[in-house]
């Protein structure tokens, strides 16, 4: 599922898409939009993806908002996962995971979509 999202930080904000990614742990932006944000990277992000490659980059805080949820937290910072095709074909630079999902409330009815 893809959804228009704004990433906000220092001031500044990018309209993008997300991509709602229900087997993604954790939240993660695009290197490219944290650059155009200016953002302030500190860490180091880790993950596995479900094919077991290794996602690694740094973190960052951001505010994600939509017409209906604003919600200010640290994500992941990569280019690692935008460079598939089921990412890259929609001009997606933001994976929504279950973190986002589920500090939101957010329900998924598969039924009705």
């Amino acid at each position: 599922m893809y959804r228009a999202v704004v990433v906000s930080a220092n001031g500044r904000s990018e309209m993008t898409v997300a991509f709602v990614d229900t087997g993604a742990d954790e939240t993660i932006i695009s290197d490219r939009i944290a650059k155009r944000l200016k953002l302030k990277l500190h860490g180091e992000y880790k993950a596995l993806s479900a094919s077991r490659h290794k996602i690694v980059g740094k973190l960052a805080s951001v505010k994600l908002s939509d017409s209906v949820i604003s919600d200010k937290m640290v994500v992941g910072v990569t280019d690692e996962p935008f460079g598939t095709d089921y990412v890259d074909e929609e001009g997606v630079e933001v994976i929504l995971g279950i973190d986002f999902l589920q500090r939101n409330n957010i329900k998924l009815d598969f039924a009705k979509s």
